[in-house]
């Protein structure tokens, strides 16, 4: 049995020496949230904070923008890579805020029937949530270049 254990346990070696090669870690959940290498995910409802590395990350948006930040923190990776994605998920929340409260305000005109207001919102609310996917995109791009 032993002989199986250790070749089982060369594997894992193995296999994580592979993920971290390519850039990767395995998370592992915590109670207080998602560890990467010694970077924490923590979730703040719909939010998101990262902190490793002597640094914090507060108000992600995008899941796929706290991993990939928390991933780079952890293999000591380019700041300038990290910020540049926080930066991109901050743009990407100004808009999808935004576009929440737009529609919130457009969903009060219709319903005291005043559609004039109400058509005006709805177009702000169309640019801006528009704004908000482009930005999504771009994030997502963004982090798909680095690949």
């Amino acid at each position: 049995m032993s002989t199986i254990s250790k070749k089982f346990e060369n594997l894992v070696i193995s296999y994580n020496k592979k993920l971290v090669d390519a850039g990767t870690l395995i998370p592992v959940k915590m109670k207080k949230g998602i560890m990467i290498g010694d970077t924490l995910i923590i979730s703040n409802n719909n939010l998101k904070t990262v902190i490793g590395r002597n640094v914090e990350y507060k108000d992600i948006f995008l899941n796929l923008s706290a991993i990939k930040i928390a991933n780079l923190l952890a293999l000591r990776k380019d700041m300038t890579f990290v910020e540049k994605i926080y930066q991109l998920d901050q743009e990407y929340g100004k808009y999808f805020t935004k576009s929440q409260y737009l529609l919130s305000i457009h969903a009060k005109y219709s319903k005291i029937k005043n559609y004039e207001k109400a058509d005006t919102i709805w177009a702000k609310y169309q640019e801006i949530r528009d704004r908000a996917e482009l930005a999504r995109t771009n994030v997502e791009r963004f982090l798909n270049y680095d690949k």
